[in-house]
């Protein structure tokens, strides 16, 4: 048994299960690429030709792959519209520091009801922008600790 797929009757998701053999697999390709980053992956077809995946599909079947040699990996399809919890796991913060940021304007919200939706464009754009604020400030401090020379 190498891979799986297992079948839910009138389910939207489908599930594969991977046994070792493949998680093997997964690790020798890694190896094989060792430095080198992948830049694309083609589908073989049985008449001999290839189809290249498009750039980010490759990219997300790449990540996939190197979880695979962890033994760990779940793909799922992002929805446009994203609950404040999905949003704050997203951002890597707590719901009602997610709640302050929608009151400070740092990311657009609708109400639906009671509730608050936001668009997963616009979240992953503020979770970009906090990781390259993040970025500079960690360049900055490592420069100031070179400037002091502290060694």
């Amino acid at each position: 048994m190498n891979a799986t797929l297992l079948a839910h009757s009138g389910a939207v998701t489908e599930q594969v299960l991977f046994d070792e053999n493949i998680q093997q697999e997964a690790r020798e390709v890694i190896a094989e690429a060792h430095d080198r980053k992948p830049i694309g992956i083609a589908i073989e077809l049985e008449d001999g030709s290839a189809i290249s995946l498009p750039t980010e599909l490759s990219r997300a079947l790449v990540l996939a792959i190197h979880g695979m040699t962890q033994g760990n990996v779940t793909m799922r399809a992002m929805p446009e519209e994203l609950t404040t919890s999905t949003a704050a796991g997203i951002l890597g913060v707590s719901r009602p520091t997610l709640m302050k940021l929608i009151a400070e304007g740092d990311v657009r919200a609708t109400k639906v009801g009671s509730h608050h939706r936001l668009n997963v464009h616009d979240v992953l754009a503020l979770r970009d922008k906090r990781e390259e604020t993040r970025r500079i400030a960690f360049d900055e401090l490592r420069q100031v600790d070179t400037n002091l020379d502290l060694d």
